[in-house]
């Protein structure tokens, strides 16, 4: 059973409420400012017309695609996606014109129901945006730019009429089309936008004025988006894995503290569920099966394929269960299914955490900008700290010397400095499957199951730590024994601190055998294999000495935390994955790298992929 099984269905109307969470979703999915900023800005209205220019300017949030920027970014684009076969393919790019009809394809998908490239190909421009604006309730909006208006209102109206009522909505003028789910929607949105635009509202020009030189994608979350998202939590309390940032993914401390965690919790409540014993799913008739077979493919199915599925999938449930029936038709009344007791569990399973809520009440807001060179593509990110997770668990500038000291044939690495008190914060902050168990709760499961404290967690981390691994760990984890593995973690602080620490970690049951350790001439190494602890301790080269490290860290000295690949060192990438990526597609990269750098009340994060 996953996670998707367990989510209620939804109504047997769904397409309005889904649309709804969409649109929150994106408010914080897509999620020196002021004295940068300003010439940052003047850069990029220079661009010409933009998106932001026909929305209103309480929009809660946006992300903007220009296919004409400034230096030369087109061309780099084209040559960069043509390098990666599989998505050039993809997106059919077989020339720079193709951007064109991508972006439309891409940008349109949300905006009601398919919208044809031979319906926009005379008319569409090269800029389009998807935003939510603050109507009575929040609505996804697209705004096109627009070359032939008469054309593109007769192109719009060929779509309105094959897609039916409450289904697709737009209004065309002044040089932009906007799409929504009705007509009156759209047309609200264009009034709004003439009274105060999005492009002279000050948040956005100092947001996404601080991200620097404008680029293809420009996205942009208001202030009040933290708010938005808190005010319909409860009608769409899943919305809650929206306000959890995609960076924790590349913290290997904040993934093994909360893995630990909910572990120790699932096991407990599969343990109280079952009695102790094996919880048994009821099975799936063949034609349940077949449906949830189709949503497998869900996203390549039209608009009109996908509505038909959502419709045999509510109507499927509605006759098997009806409203409060038995989940068995042969159940006893003492087993009978539950719905209204079932949506309280998961809606208080995913109650988005009190210190979450602060967070998102306190949101300051979020500028990027996504620009393309001629050797790669650079995320730049600045906005309100909560946006990473590394507030209060990061800090100080040493991320980068952590790293430099690690040996050169690395090919994943982390660092970071730890701030003040971050074990507890660590633990506590707030899983989302932590099964609405207290801070106290929480903090009993990890050292049920890591045998650590906060303070010991503390004393483990030391300093400063640098996770490395070297090429081959791939392959050790799926098919060699842990001794094998060339994955370490390099930890400066108290040696004896950190060593007393792992020695409780290592009395776990099979732990032993990973937490193997060597003292360094300023902390700690720890790891399952001794060779390469040794490589750690004494390296021949170091990253610090590498010009691929080092171009792509250049602008990461004050970084509190820092993550670094090696895409093009040999094989290993091509192993990790096997054949879910073509050889083709992987041997076109390089590097990546991501950094953060705290900038008095803001964060400014900044990942780029270098190709080949």
């Amino acid at each position: 059973m996953t996670l998707a099984d367990a989510v209620p269905l939804p109504p047997t109307e769904p397409r309005r409420p889904r649309r709804r969470a969409a649109a929150i979703a994106g408010i914080v999915g897509v999620a020196a400012v002021v004295g940068g900023g300003a010439w940052a800005w003047q850069v990029w209205a220079a661009q010409g017309p933009q998106p932001a220019e026909a929305l209103p300017a309480d929009t809660l949030a946006y992300v903007a695609v220009d296919l004409d920027p400034p230096g030369g970014q087109k061309v780099a684009a084209y040559r960069a996606l043509k390098r990666i076969p599989s998505l050039a393919k993809e997106l059919g790019i077989g020339s720079q014109d193709d951007l064109r009809k991508s972006l439309v394809e891409s940008i349109a998908e949300d905006g009601g129901c398919d919208l044809p490239w031979r319906e926009v190909e005379d008319w569409a421009g090269d800029r389009g945006a998807l935003a939510v604006v603050p109507l009575e309730e929040p609505a996804l909006v697209v705004a096109l730019q627009v070359s032939d208006p008469d054309g593109a209102r007769r192109g719009l109206a060929k779509v309105a009429d094959s897609c039916g009522d409450d289904e697709f909505g737009f209004t065309v003028g002044d040089g932009w089309a906007i799409l929504a789910e009705t007509d009156e929607i759209a047309e609200q949105v264009r009034a709004d936008a003439k009274d105060a635009d999005l492009a002279g509202d000050q948040d956005f020009k100092e947001l996404t004025g601080a991200t620097g030189d404008p680029g293809v994608v420009t996205l942009y979350a208001a202030p009040e988006a933290g708010q938005a998202l808190l005010d319909v939590n409860e009608e769409f309390p899943f919305l809650a894995f929206a306000a959890y940032s995609p960076l924790s993914s590349l913290d290997p401390v904040s993934a093994l503290i909360t893995s630990a965690t909910f572990l120790s919790e699932f096991s407990e409540v599969i343990d109280v569920e079952a009695g102790g014993g094996e919880v048994e799913m009821p099975e799936m008739s063949p034609e349940e099966e077949a449906l949830w077979g189709r949503m497998d493919n869900y996203d390549e199915l039209t608009r009109a394929e996908q509505k038909e599925l959502d419709k045999e999938l509510a109507d499927f449930y509605e006759e098997k269960y009806g409203e409060d029936q038995p989940l068995d038709a042969e159940s006893s009344d003492e087993e009978s299914f539950d719905e209204e007791s079932l949506d309280d569990e998961f809606e208080a399973m995913f109650e988005i955490p009190e210190e979450t809520r602060k967070a998102l009440e306190d949101f300051s807001g979020l500028g990027g900008s996504a620009r393309f060179d001629h050797g790669g593509v650079e995320l730049e990110v600045v906005g309100d700290p909560f946006l990473t997770g590394y507030e209060g668990m990061y800090d100080g500038t040493a991320a980068r010397d952590a790293l430099a000291v690690l040996p050169a044939d690395t090919v994943v690495a982390f660092g970071a400095g730890f701030a003040d008190g971050w074990a507890e914060r660590a633990i506590t902050r707030g899983s989302l499957l932590s099964f609405d168990s207290s801070e106290a709760d929480l903090i009993s499961s990890f050292e049920d199951a890591t045998g650590l404290t906060p303070g010991d967690l503390e004393a483990l981390g030391g300093d400063t730590v640098a996770f490395a691994a070297k090429a081959g760990f791939e392959k050790a984890i799926d098919h060699g024994p842990a001794k094998d593995v060339t994955i370490a973690a390099r930890v400066t602080g108290d040696p004896a601190k950190i060593e007393a620490a792992l020695a409780k970690v290592a009395a776990k049951k099979n732990v032993a055998d990973f937490a193997s350790s060597v003292r360094t001439d300023d902390g700690v190494v720890i790891g399952p294999n001794p060779s390469y602890l040794a490589e750690l301790v004494d390296p021949d080269e170091t990253l610090g000495g590498s010009d691929g490290f080092e171009d792509a860290v250049s602008d990461a000295k004050d970084a509190l935390a820092i993550a670094y690949v090696d895409l093009g060192a040999g094989h290993w990438l091509r192993d990790l994955v096997g054949g879910e990526v073509e050889a083709a597609d992987v041997d076109a990269l390089s590097t990546f790298a991501m950094s953060v750098v705290a900038e008095g009340d803001q964060y400014r994060y900044v990942a780029r992929l270098a190709f080949e």
